[in-house]
């Protein structure tokens, strides 16, 4: 292609342009820089019109040019070269190039519009109209497509074994001082048997989320059942034995550990957002109620000639009648929602989701073999077993959102049953002489008051967000109460039993005086009130817990994980700390200095601990949320480091 010289391309002529627009005179005022005066409305108008005047003449002009090139167009000739060798090539539209993605768009956009062969799934019947979150897939092996009936049933077999887990817990709690007589040991030793499950079961729990990463809930669930019928029926006949009373609550613990913390992400993975929240309500109200309502009855039983392996022969019974439930009624609920392919219709049609709560029962072969297929022992195996996967339960334990959490609630929940295992040291012998009848019915009110604020704080939770406001609220009263509780069950008992002049470090059950200045029943509101404030601090789990998953996690499918793991974390870890507070509190508690201090205490302690609590979730709640991120491995701060504009490189 040939080029013109220099010399010959097309110049402007400045000095010409420079005469037609004059520059405006230099102001002379310094530097600072002043526009010239607008001229008068006329010579606008005036200007505006001779504008558009010269606009509608080269329009002509250039029409007048192109009339000959189409008219050879049309006539079929071709039409001479354009000059100096330029191309007649135009420029392609920008408005017609979809590789340009569109910017600064305030549009909506849904999965419908980013993805036109997505689907958006609903619910049926009265919830037809609710947007199914998580989206469910369309195999009829996802959990989140089961039939309601089945969803139900599993939840009833896990929730079955909570109850027996809760109870067998405090099962021996309101006779250590008869136990301690029957084995020969002191209390300490006595109140271990409760301890030391405890401990186990801490320990069980967070291996439980580990190996249910690998392969799945089901296998660790019937796994645990086991331990904890074989720690039961062993406990059948070790009355006298202390040895093999230890190792059979310790086969006990072991089996504790998975219904304590891996109960709540099979709820995250059958029932959708729309349906959990009632069943998260259930699960709190069970666990909690048959926790603190067993001693009611157990303590009843104890006082039968067998003493207290009545308690396990009770429990072992009824586990061996839950097991066809577990075994048939709880199929596995890991379930990797991305390994199917939704526009493949022929391998996945499109699935009707049944809201019927009974079965529609076809005895056949093939239908058995099918079921029992659903329910094998072993369904689940992780495609990639790494340090990532087995580290995701731990580190979560650890965020910083996770131990704010454990900071906050720890003081009221050790403390409950701390002061409920020294219940039969301290009242137990003489001058009170209470049988175990009696002291179990001083844990009516713990049971009632904290079932009440399980079920209140649902009801307040659905009826407001979760505002801050709504978390003060909630910070307050438990706090409020669990150092009322705390400080009075101290305070109270040695003020009731002091007699002027009397020595402080007198053993109580020397103090024949005290016998009619104590009332149980104020004893047992105050251990209530405790239970209620830690139930009411339990209350903002979920929540804060919710907000960080959601501020970290990339996906929902990883935010519901997250939920699990730190609850399940923060249960191992409360757990751990109750049975190590078990263990050294009946000797705290033994003088009048012990039970004054330890309350004083505790009550003080508990309110400072809420107060930096607070403080640090609301000043530096986002800082918090970061870290969470960073400690599970979610968030990579490289990333946001400066690189430069967005549109650098467009």
């Amino acid at each position: 292609m040939s080029t013109r010289p220099e010399s010959e391309q097309s110049t402007i002529d400045i000095a010409q342009i420079e005469k037609s627009f004059p520059a405006p005179p230099k102001s002379s005022y310094g530097f600072r820089k002043t526009l010239p005066p607008l001229p008068p409305m006329a010579e606008i108008e005036k200007d505006a019109a001779e504008a558009i005047a010269l606009e509608k003449a080269m329009a002509e002009e250039a029409e007048s040019n192109l009339s000959p090139l189409r008219s050879e167009l049309e006539k079929g000739q071709p039409s001479p070269p354009p000059p100096f060798g330029l191309s007649r090539t135009m420029p392609r539209r920008i408005s017609g190039d979809e590789s340009r993605p569109g910017t600064a768009s305030t549009r909506r956009y849904s999965f419908v519009s980013i993805d036109p062969k997505r689907n958006l799934k609903y619910g049926t019947g009265k919830n037809c109209t609710v947007e199914l979150s998580p989206q469910p897939s369309e195999d009829p092996n996802d959990p989140l497509n089961w039939p309601l009936w089945k969803k139900d049933l599993n939840l009833l077999a896990l929730l079955s074994m909570v109850a027996v887990v809760g109870a067998m817990k405090t099962a021996l709690i309101s006779v250590h001082r008869v136990l301690a007589e029957e084995q020969g040991t002191d209390y300490t030793s006595a109140a271990a048997l409760t301890a030391v499950p405890l401990i186990f079961s801490a320990v069980s729990g967070m291996a439980s989320s580990i190996l249910a990463k690998v392969w799945g809930k089901r296998p660790v669930y019937l796994s645990s059942m086991v331990l904890v019928f074989i720690g039961s029926a062993w406990n059948i006949n070790t009355r006298r034995d202390y040895a093999q009373n230890m190792a059979a609550r310790i086969f006990q613990g072991l089996g504790w550990g998975a219904f304590d913390t891996l109960v709540l992400g099979s709820i995250l993975d059958t029932y959708f957002e729309h349906e959990r929240r009632p069943k998260i309500l259930l699960y709190n109200a069970v666990s909690l109620a048959a926790t603190w309502g067993a001693p009611l009855i157990g303590s009843v039983a104890s006082m039968g000639a067998r003493g207290v392996a009545t308690q396990f022969e009770i429990f072992t019974p009824f586990i061996v009648a839950l097991m066809p439930l577990l075994i048939l009624g709880a199929p596995e609920t890991n379930y990797t929602r991305s390994s199917f392919d939704e526009s493949d219709n022929e391998t996945f049609p499109t699935l009707h989701r049944s809201q019927s709560r009974l079965p529609t029962i076809t005895f056949s072969r093939d239908a058995v073999i099918g079921y029992l297929k659903d329910v094998r022992f072993l369904s689940y195996k992780a495609i990639l077993v790494d340090s990532s996967l087995l580290l995701q339960a731990p580190r979560a334990a650890v965020a910083p959102s996770t131990l704010l959490l454990f900071v906050l609630t720890i003081l009221p929940y050790v403390s409950l049953w701390g002061l409920t295992s020294s219940l039969s040291l301290l009242f137990s012998r003489s001058p009170f002489g209470l049988v175990e009848s009696s002291i179990g019915l001083i844990f009516f009110a713990p049971f009632l008051l904290g079932t009440a604020v399980v079920l209140g704080l649902y009801w307040l939770f659905r009826q407001r967000q979760f505002s801050r406001t709504i978390h003060l609220l909630v910070l307050a009263v438990g706090t409020t109460f669990a150092s009322i509780g705390i400080l009075g069950f101290g305070l109270y008992i040695v003020g009731s039993a002091e007699r002027p002049g009397a020595g402080q470090s007198v053993m109580i059950w020397d103090l024949s005086f005290t016998h009619n200045s104590i009332s149980f029943p104020v004893i047992s509101f105050l251990l209530g009130l405790i239970a209620l404030g830690s139930a009411t601090l339990d209350g903002t789990i979920q929540p804060i817990v919710q907000q960080s998953t959601a501020f970290t996690s990339a996906n929902l499918n990883v935010a519901l994980r997250n939920i699990a793991d730190m609850q399940a974390g923060l249960a191992a870890s409360r757990n751990l700390v109750a049975g190590a507070f078990i263990l050294g509190l009946p000797n705290v508690v033994r003088t009048w200095d012990g039970l004054r201090g330890s309350a004083i205490g505790m009550g003080i302690v508990q309110i400072f601990v809420t107060a930096v609590v607070a403080a640090v979730c609301f000043d530096l709640g986002q800082h918090v949320k970061r870290l969470d991120g960073v400690v599970m491995g979610l968030v990579d701060l490289s990333s946001l480091k400066n690189r430069g504009s967005f549109f650098d490189a467009d």
